[in-house]
């Protein structure tokens, strides 16, 4: 496990060295405000191991690719109730009316579920509900908590999410197509999309006094702590060395270039 757990941080930093890790450099929205300080918990909370190890290992098999797909989609079900709740005019209704029409991925993961069988919720996945329902509900003072858990997941997907639709198609035999939910229909460029997104984060911050700019970064932290927990939950090395196998035999690593 040593060597593939090396490649696969090998291809992850690749990957985060081209185009994403270009836009995270040469962006101009997200070297200001609130985009500024969420980017930073980036180094803190973005565990590239627990997230490499828990992505490869659900591709063991694909009845632990159902069951991540089914925490996906308790996940982004429950961000995106309260998105579609979030009082209006609130930072985080500025920035989900916005752009929620693209970055909504709940029917997409249920479309998913569909092909592979809805494996129901773990408990980790439980936990990170109850926590993004709690941010929900502090959010009702015109807070904007629930902005930490868009740019958690949301950012994730756009930046190096859609590179993971292939290896997961070829290394399990999905159906052509599938998996959906990394596809974003975004107008324009991935660039400039997310560069709107960081705009309107700015704008949503610049709304929010100090302390609540701050309780947007901690659930930032707390939504990365929460993702580790799902991602590691089942385990993980046996299952990633599976994954490898899967996506050797599959040719999947060939996607990678």
């Amino acid at each position: 496990m040593g060597s593939f757990a090396k490649r696969l941080g090998q291809l992850s930093r690749a990957s985060l060295e081209t185009e994403s890790a270009n836009i995270l450099k040469t962006g101009s929205a997200n070297k200001i405000g609130l985009s500024k300080a969420l980017d930073a918990t980036l180094k803190q909370g973005h565990d590239m191991t627990a997230f490499g190890l828990g992505t490869v290992a659900s591709m063991a098999s694909v009845g632990r690719y159902a069951r991540f797909t089914a925490s996906m989609h308790g996940a982004y079900a429950a961000m995106e109730t309260q998105f579609d709740g979030a009082p209006a005019g609130s930072p985080t209704d500025l920035v989900w009316s916005r752009h929620g029409d693209v970055l909504r991925r709940a029917p997409r993961l249920e479309a998913d579920l569909r092909d592979v069988g809805d494996a129901g919720l773990s408990p980790a996945t439980r936990g990170y509900v109850d926590a993004i329902v709690a941010a929900g509900r502090a959010d009702a003072d015109g807070g904007g908590r629930m902005l930490g858990h868009l740019y958690c997941r949301y950012f994730a997907d756009l930046f190096g999410g859609q590179m993971l639709a292939g290896p997961y198609n070829v290394g399990l035999g999905l159906d052509a197509g599938t998996p959906r939910h990394y596809a974003f229909d975004s107008p324009g460029t991935r660039r400039e999309f997310i560069e709107d997104v960081y705009v309107s984060l700015n704008e949503a911050g610049d709304g929010l006094a100090p302390n609540a700019q701050a309780a947007v970064v901690e659930e930032a932290l707390n939504a990365f702590r929460l993702n580790v927990d799902v991602y590691s939950e089942e385990p993980v090395y046996l299952d990633a060395a599976k994954g490898a196998v899967n996506l050797v035999s599959g040719g999947a690593w060939r996607l990678f270039g």
